[in-house]
């Protein structure tokens, strides 16, 4: 009788204790940082604090980076087409 209660015990600290980490990587997971945040560290501790703060200094850097992507794959996509 002992032997179940312990292995109860033992189930339900994993679970206590896996629960948030999990749930916070599900989260984690979920979420979809800026360009420049997705790399850097120091940038996305700055996006995740202070959203506004991030986009005031590196907003007109991301939009300038998610043109050129947008550039890059039209040109990729037009070199393709006429090949």
């Amino acid at each position: 009788m002992l032997e179940e209660y312990k292995v109860l015990w033992v189930l339900l600290f994993v679970a206590l204790v896996f629960t948030p980490v999990t749930l916070n990587a599900i989260r984690r997971y979920r979420e979809t940082p800026p360009p420049m945040a997705k790399n850097d560290r120091k940038l996305y501790r700055l996006w995740r604090s202070d959203p506004d703060a991030y986009e005031r200094q590196y907003g007109a850097m991301d939009r300038e980076y998610i043109a050129a992507q947008e550039r890059k794959a039209a040109a990729r996509k037009q070199n393709k087409d006429s090949d």
